[in-house]
């Protein structure tokens, strides 16, 4: 479902493309091409659950760091509300994600320096490695909203800076550890899902 959503997707921003293209910058069209080409950095906030031992379960803090690059294409309308598609490359601390999703913003005011807001949906794909803390994890669902501010640095080009709140949740295991009546010690593996918490800040240029 994800890939036919992602394939329409990607056929809606070629013809939108094409179409912005072949009209006269000056005269303002109802819709154009937009590329935001961005790097930032985010912090692990918070602490999440791990290991069970007789029922005692671990909670380990967010020490993630992550150092991202990403670039979005899509259409803008009115020029004002942009809808795209992203790709991006994630260095964590202890793993490597490459997040694809779906980017909308929205700007405050109709011109070249202005307030904006946005949100991203997706998925996260990559592994995160394990520690003596956590076992190994992939990633899963993201979520991520920001706002911040862009300035015109040229005729079609904006430079913008933000800050960003981003979840991240990882696919993972944990041991269930108990001791049996025999005093003997035994474990079961069990699936979950690790919500990670970050903020940072963002800088990139818009081109549109």
């Amino acid at each position: 479902m994800q890939s036919s959503f992602r394939f329409l997707f990607f056929l809606i921003l070629m013809g939108v493309c094409k179409m912005s293209f072949t009209q006269d910058p000056a005269a303002q069209p109802a819709f154009r091409y937009f590329n935001k080409t961005e790097t930032g950095i985010g912090i692990g906030l918070g602490k999440f659950k791990t290991d069970i031992y007789n029922g005692y379960q671990k909670t380990v803090k967010n020490d993630q760091i992550i150092i991202s690059a990403q670039t979005i294409n899509g259409i803008v309308f009115s020029g004002r509300l942009g809808l795209g598609v992203g790709l991006g490359a994630e260095f964590w601390q202890k793993g490597m994600f490459y997040p694809v999703f779906a980017h909308l913003y929205y700007d405050l005011r109709l011109s070249g320096n202005t307030p904006f807001a946005y949100i991203n949906l997706g998925q996260a794909f990559g592994k995160r490695d394990s520690t003596y803390y956590y076992a190994s994890g992939k990633g899963g669902f993201l979520f991520s909203i920001g706002a911040g501010y862009k300035m015109k640095i040229g005729k079609r080009f904006q430079f913008e800076y933000e800050i960003f709140y981003r979840y991240q949740a990882i696919q993972s295991t944990y041991k269930n550890y108990y001791v049996a009546a025999d005093s003997t010690e035994h474990y079961t593996i069990v699936d979950y899902k690790a919500p990670y918490h970050f903020a940072g800040f963002k800088i990139g240029v818009l081109f549109r």
